[in-house]
C-alpha cells in the first residue's frame, strides 16, 4: 500500500475533520501532530503544549474536541500504530539536527540491543532442527513479500551454494499456488515476514501448513497471526532510531543459519561450492580482479 493510498488512523481522520473549525492555538497542536504523530509517545501533555506554544487547557481542549476521552487514549493509539510500524507513526520530530557523533553513537547502540535482543530468545534447538531440514528436505521454498523479500532472496542465494532445490517465492510473472502445487510434507519452507506484512503472506503460510510443510518463520517481535502457521518462529527485534526500522539482527541470523547449514553439509557442501567456482571460471562469471 503506498502512501498515498494509506488508510488513515482514526487520529489523523479525527483532526482532518476538525481543522478548519479548529482555533487557532489548536490548529497549531494539529501541524505539530499531523507532521510528528510519534511525539505523543515522546512528551506529556505538559510538554506538548510548551513545545506547541500553547497553554496545557489548550491541549485538553483540543483532546476532548476530537473525542478522546484523555491524553493517555490518544497516545494508545500513536503506540498501537507504531507497534504495527507505520512509517509516518514512527517519524518524531526529535529527528532534528544533532552532533554526528552522538546521532552515529545512538544509532549503533539501537542496532547492539537489537542484535543482543534477538540472539537472547532464539532457541538454539529449534535453530538446529531448521539447519538439519534444510539439508533434508526435498525441496526449500523462501517466501517474502515487499521489504522481506530482500532477505528472502539472500536466504535463497546462500542456500543454494550447499544444496539445489531451493526456489525463491513470489517467482516474477507466476502466482504462490503454481509454483506451491508441488509441495509435500517433505519440503521446508522459510518465510520472512517483517512488519509490515500483506494479507497474502498470513494466507500462503496456511495453504502451506495444511499441505503438512513445516515453515520457519523469521518475523518481528509484535507479530500476533502469522507464528501461528509456522513450525518454528524465530522474532527479531527490529526497532530503529526513526521511521526506518533496523534489519541488522534479522540479516544476521540470516547469515548464522546458512553458516551452520554450510558447516552441517560437510565434504556434499564443499564438493557442491567447488563445483559452483569451476563453471563460475568456465563462463567467466566473476571477475577474480574484483
Amino acid at each position: 500500500m503506498t502512501e498515498a493510498t494509506r488508510k488513515p488512523r482514526m487520529l489523523e481522520k479525527r483532526i482532518q475533520c476538525q481543522y478548519d473549525d479548529l482555533p487557532g492555538s489548536e490548529r497549531a497542536l494539529a501541524d505539530l501532530i499531523l507532521e510528528f504523530p510519534g511525539d505523543l509517545l515522546v512528551y506529556s501533555a505538559t510538554e506538548l503544549s510548551e513545545r506547541g506554544g500553547v497553554s496545557k487547557a489548550a491541549v485538553t481542549r483540543f483532546v476532548k474536541r476530537l473525542g478522546y476521552q484523555d491524553y493517555r487514549e490518544m497516545q494508545r493509539e500513536v503506540r498501537e500504530a507504531q507497534e504495527a510500524g507505520e512509517p509516518v507513526y514512527l517519524n518524531t520530530g526529535l529527528l532534528g539536527p544533532a552532533p554526528d557523533s552522538t546521532r552515529l553513537q545512538q544509532h549503533l547502540e539501537r542496532d547492539i540491543a537489537n542484535l543482543r535482543q534477538t540472539f537472547e530468545a532464539v532457541s538454539p534447538d529449534d535453530l538446529g532442527e531448521v539447519v538439519r531440514r534444510c539439508l533434508t528436505a526435498r525441496r526449500v521454498w523462501v517466501l517474502g513479500f515487499r521489504n522481506s523479500y530482500f532477505f528472502a532472496a539472500y536466504l535463497r542465494r546462500q542456500l543454494i551454494q550447499v544444496r539445489s532445490d531451493v526456489t525463491l517465492l513470489p517467482a516474477a510473472g507466476q502466482t504462490l499456488m503454481e509454483e506451491l502445487a508441488g509441495a509435500t510434507p517433505d519440503d521446508l519452507m522459510i518465510a520472512v515476514g517483517l512488519r509490515r506484512r500483506t494479507p497474502a503472506l498470513g494466507r500462503a503460510m496456511k495453504i502451506v501448513r495444511d499441505l503438512g510443510v513445516p515453515i520457519a518463520f523469521f518475523t518481528d517481535r509484535v507479530a500476533v497471526t502469522t507464528p501461528k502457521f509456522a513450525t518454528w518462529t524465530f522474532p527479531c527485534q527490529v526497532r530503529g532510531m526513526s521511521l526506518f526500522d533496523s534489519y541488522v539482527a534479522v540479516i544476521s541470523l540470516a547469515n548464522y543459519l546458512c553458516t551452520e547449514v554450510v558447516a552441517a553439509a560437510g565434504e556434499g557442501g564443499r564438493e557442491r561450492l567447488s563445483r559452483i567456482e569451476d563453471l563460475f571460471a568456465l563462463m567467466e562469471e566473476i571477475d577474480p580482479s574484483n
